[in-house]
């Protein structure tokens, strides 16, 4: 079980903002845009159509020719920022996957948490991301899950034990017990105690991850609005003002 932790630790901006490439090199991108399914489709197709007006030959020249022509396409900006985007996707996809087999057996009450929180941090991303990759929403969400398993498996353990049947403390001088089964069952105690003290403590973390992301929300959707909004409607008084002005001295 991992421990508690009690701080959020802000990311500096510049490190924040600077997200990874996820195609490093060109033949990364290469072999992404061969095996994008469009490629893959237009590849087919035109084996098909050169399979029927020149043989098998025509086929694999029209295949190939096809397939060239796809890893010619990886050397330009919006094909890459599409690979990019996909593989985003594929791993944003993969870490959702995780995260929901992680938390099967914490229950279904928990699992509605998640998503809560997890829709409060897509907002987020898509108002500012920025803001979203600053606090690293993200990763705060892994944590959410990690404690949330650690929050079950201490609530589990109890429940086993039968951390519930056993007495808050056992007489000293009780001559009905043996010695030895007087000791394991203090021992007993004492660990059923540790463990209502971690699920105290792991409680009060995921409620504080969960004020820590709808805080994070609710200052990315209020609107920043600048200081000078008053100053459009001084404006326009003044010139009232000197309109009024300029007609009254002309009627003087």
């Amino acid at each position: 079980m991992q421990p508690s932790q009690t701080g959020l630790v802000v990311a500096s901006p510049s490190a924040a903002l600077a997200a990874p490439s996820l195609g490093t090199t060109s033949l990364t991108y290469v072999r992404g845009a061969i095996a994008s399914p469009v490629c893959v489709a237009l590849a087919v197709f035109a084996a098909c159509v050169g399979l029927g007006h020149a043989g098998a030959i025509g086929a694999l020249i029209a295949m190939l020719s096809v397939l060239v022509a796809g890893g010619m396409s990886a050397r330009s900006s919006l094909v890459r920022r599409h690979l990019d985007r996909q593989a985003q996707l594929r791993i944003r996809a993969r870490r959702e996957s995780a995260r929901l087999k992680q938390l099967r057996p914490a229950g279904p009450v928990r699992q509605t948490q998640y998503l809560e929180l997890r829709e409060l941090v897509e907002e987020v991303e898509r108002l500012d991301p920025g803001e979203a990759k600053r606090f690293e929403l993200q990763d705060l969400l892994d944590h959410f899950v990690r404690i949330s398993v650690g929050h079950q498996k201490c609530l589990d353990a109890l429940r086993l034990a039968g951390g519930n049947d056993l007495p808050i403390a056992i007489p000293i001088t009780d001559p009905n017990r043996m010695r030895r089964r007087r000791e394991i069952q203090a021992r007993r105690i004492r660990h059923r105690d540790e463990c209502l003290r971690r699920v105290e403590r792991l409680t009060d973390e995921l409620e504080a991850i969960d004020e820590m992301i709808r805080l994070v929300a609710q200052r990315t959707a209020c609107p920043c609005l600048s200081n000078d909004f008053d100053r459009e409607l001084d404006r326009r008084l003044w010139e009232l003002d000197e309109v009024d002005a300029a007609l009254d001295q002309l009627s003087a």
